[in-house]
């Protein structure tokens, strides 16, 4: 049983649920619904302890409480070692540790827990609001800390005062460790949740997959660039290429994905590409997916630790992209290089596969060019000049059945992206040229304030690749010869009708919104810049123009100067807070007087009055009684009486007078002008 003095005090009992509460509400939408309720329901038991209605459940309740959750955890996830799991014990953690909330070692653990549970917020996100959130948090809880002192640090006024006031000194510290702790990696590696919903381009390409992505404005790609920018037409940001076709679907194909054997090059390309010449250098910023897959321009290679190119001209993580990543590479346009290497036999046949039957126009059409003898780019030319003379881009295309290429060709003649990159290929491939579709994003707006390109969910888009002897795969976009406006003008303006008209809010019809919109993400550009990226070569970077040369001996200067000011700004604030309020002067007067007492041995007692002081004065020190009770009616009149006369007399008494030359002090003044009080 826990002494009185440990027992948990009942005031601080709200905060610390509080200080649960603000942790876990975030949470709540991540766990199961089951966890939510065990939580709800041990704040309501403890809180009925507290009435005096119940009695804390006794030890072989705990332990069947226990195999419970513990139970319920392993039906709900299925494994131990994930993100999700872990954080779902702390929550655990919570509501077991409030059925034995008793002393205040219980509550310190269990807040203790809290700082973990709000830290882990940021496993999720790193973006401002939850950093304002986590901020929130940690007041709540180091007050929670901070009620625990007893029943008048409970007060929400006293108790958040003290948590600000303690953050607030953190502050400085906090800002120097940021800058100057080196950035290392996690000393161990929990799982994501891989079966989370992937956002963005999928590995499969069906009709009516881009227009639903079409209805969404979320940032994809931010993208700065150390060097020229790529005109619109040539922004063209590959993530993914599918090859296989089965008669609805397009895929990547077995082997191409680097978890299903797919070859991946982790140390740069083999070959060797020009050091001079048009290319282009930027570094992008890419939301999670939950796929590996990431995105840039043609022929592109990156240093970025973790990052590796493939053989068709992509660039992919070696995990799936769980958060936030930044990434630099380096893309070289085609047309600038000559390492054309021939096409092997089985991407020639990969390029080239079709389903055995289906779509029978289309492919009497394609034998037509064959037939004619047409090269791969004069066949290109005559499809193209068929989509431009009787298409229309829409983003409401009608249904298609299972001769989806026939009916869109022949029939509808209305389509998005990956209904032109689709009959484009198929055609290509039934003419006896290898195509593929590739997938991606086209355009983005350009942010002049930050200087950075925005890409956003609906500036996704497919088009088509083909292969041309002695040059290559060359990139051909069906769409453009049906809405050249798609490609140099971006989504919006191409079509302004349709573009995001099923939005409850349209903000991008609304001027201002959209203008705050836009603001807001630089924001958080600027935040990911400086904080959330600020890796190891930033920080070096940032200590060489601090320190000219990061050395020992600097970097030890470096944090010792702060330390040392802060640590002296703290004791002064300190001084100066103590002494409280200021004194009248006659008071501060009197207690030089009582200073000067205690110092020859006869002490002021807490709360003993003046006169009061002066009696026992007498009784104990009689020599000095004569010069006490002058000087004690001399601050009575000064203070209580506001005799500006008294106070002057009094402050001349102390001048004069110390209590080892009281007989001095006695022989000037004279015994009349004692009796008098003059």
């Amino acid at each position: 049983m826990a002494n009185q003095s440990e027992l948990l005090p009942r005031e601080s009992l709200l905060w610390i649920f509080a200080a649960q509460f603000a942790a876990l509400l975030p949470q709540f939408a991540l766990l199961p619904l089951w966890i939510v309720c065990a939580w709800a329901f041990a704040v309501y038991w403890r809180l009925e302890v507290f009435r005096g209605r119940r009695d804390l459940p006794g030890r072989a309740v705990k332990l069947l409480v226990v195999a419970l959750t513990v139970g319920g955890l392993a039906l709900s996830y299925g494994r131990w070692f994930a993100l999700e799991p872990m954080v779902a014990l702390l929550a655990v953690s919570f509501t077991l540790k409030n059925l034995e909330l008793v002393s205040r070692r219980d509550a310190f653990l269990s807040l203790l827990l809290a700082y973990f549970v709000a830290a882990t917020l940021f496993v999720y996100e790193q973006t401002i609001p939850y950093a304002l959130y986590g901020t929130i948090c940690v007041v709540v809880i180091t007050a929670a800390l901070a009620a625990q002192l007893g029943h008048f640090s409970a007060r929400p006024r006293r108790a958040l005062g003290l948590s600000l006031r303690l953050l607030a000194q953190a502050v400085p510290l906090m800002l120097l460790l940021f800058i100057v702790m080196p950035r290392l990696g996690p000393l161990w590696a929990v799982p994501q949740n891989k079966s989370g919903a992937s956002t963005g381009v999928s590995d499969s390409m069906t009709p009516g997959d881009f227009t639903r992505l079409s209805k969404s404005d979320k940032p994809v790609l931010r993208i700065a660039f150390d060097g020229p920018v790529p005109a619109p037409e040539q922004r063209y940001w590959r993530g993914l290429v599918y090859s296989d076709f089965d008669g609805r679907r397009w895929s990547q194909g077995f082997g191409v994905d680097p978890r299903e054997g797919g070859v991946v090059r982790w140390s740069g390309r083999e070959q060797s590409l020009p050091e001079v010449g048009p290319r282009y250098r930027y570094r992008v910023i890419q939301e999670s997916t939950n796929n590996p897959w990431l995105f840039a321009m043609a022929r592109p290679i990156s240093d970025t630790r973790g990052v590796g190119e493939t053989s068709d001209d992509r660039i992919i993580k070696r995990g799936p992209v769980y958060s936030r990543f930044a990434y630099e590479v380096r893309s070289w346009p085609r047309e600038t290089l000559t390492d054309v290497r021939e096409l092997d036999d089985f991407q020639h046949r990969r390029n080239l596969q079709l389903p055995r039957g289906g779509n029978p126009r289309t492919r009497a059409w394609a034998d037509e060019f064959r037939a004619s003898g047409l090269d791969a780019e004069e066949i290109s030319a005559r499809v193209l000049k068929f989509f431009n003379r009787s298409f229309t881009y829409t983003l409401k295309p009608p249904a298609l059945g299972v001769d989806s290429i026939d009916e869109f060709l022949f029939g509808s003649q209305q389509g998005f992206c990956e209904h032109f990159a689709g009959s484009y290929v198929f055609t290509m491939r039934a003419a006896g040229v290898p195509a593929r579709v590739v997938a991606g994003y086209q355009g983005g707006e350009w942010v002049d304030q930050e200087e950075y390109l925005l890409v956003r969910e609906y500036d996704a888009h497919a088009w088509a690749e083909i292969w041309i002897a002695g040059r290559g795969w060359q990139r051909v976009d069906p769409t453009a010869a049906v809405s050249p406006e798609r490609i140099r003008d971006g989504l919006q303006n191409a079509a302004a009708e349709e573009f995001m008209a099923d939005s409850l809010l349209p903000l991008h019809r609304i001027g201002i919104l959209n203008r705050l919109r836009l603001e807001w993400d630089m924001v958080n550009y600027r935040w990911y810049q400086a904080v959330v990226s600020f890796d190891s070569d930033k920080q070096q970077n940032l200590l060489k123009k601090l320190l000219g040369e990061v050395s020992p001996l600097r970097l030890a200067a470096f944090i010792a100067v702060p330390v040392a000011l802060a640590l002296i700004g703290i004791l002064l604030w300190l001084w100066f807070s103590g002494r409280g309020r200021r004194l009248p002067p006659a008071s501060r007067l009197y207690q030089k007087f009582c200073r000067r007492m205690a110092r020859a041995g006869i002490a002021r007692r807490p709360g003993e009055a003046p006169r009061d002081f002066a009696r026992r004065v007498r009784v104990e020190k009689p020599a000095l009684a004569p010069m006490v009770e002058l000087i004690t009616a001399a601050f009575e009149k000064a203070a209580y009486g506001e005799d500006p006369a008294a106070q002057k007399q009094l402050r001349r008494l102390l001048r004069q007078w110390s209590p080892g030359a009281n007989f001095m002090f006695l022989k000037t003044v004279g015994a009349g002008r004692i009796a008098t009080g003059e």
